[in-house]
């Protein structure tokens, strides 16, 4: 239940997130995360980049927090702790934890510059595969 409520949130995230651009490609049907790609992101406003950042990050630290309780009370019972955090939430919160949004921002901006001809794909795709898996990878 916890864990649709948190997925309900994140999606509610990545909507509100991008307030005020117009809604992306019909063809995508009604997924956030599939509409929300770099086409929009560059439409977006300062203001609404760092908003979705805001959104994700509150999402993720509250699932983390809400996981973290879990744990301690599982603990606390004689229960093995269980993790029900997804592997991007766990890469979100190692990759970017001493990193500034505004950084998050501009790294983004400067990858879909880089890339003109893939404005098509999911800004959730590119914070993935283009930061938080390199972060991951160089921390270890």
């Amino acid at each position: 239940m916890k864990k649709a409520i948190m997925s309900l949130c994140l999606a509610a995230a990545l909507v509100f997130g991008a307030a005020g651009v117009q809604a992306a490609d019909q063809d995508k049907g009604n997924n956030p995360v599939l509409q929300f790609t770099g086409s929009v992101w560059q439409k977006s406003s300062l203001d609404n980049k760092l908003s979705f950042l805001f959104g994700m990050d509150t999402a993720i630290a509250t699932e983390y927090f809400v996981n973290s309780r879990e744990a301690e009370l599982a603990a606390k019972n004689g229960k093995m702790p269980v993790s029900n955090l997804s592997k991007f939430e766990k890469g979100w919160m190692k990759a970017f934890k001493d990193v500034k949004r505004t950084t998050i921002v501009e790294e983004v901006d400067a990858w879909y510059a880089a890339h003109p001809d893939k404005l098509d794909r999911p800004v959730l795709g590119v914070l993935w595969f283009e930061l938080i898996e390199p972060r991951l990878a160089a921390a270890q």
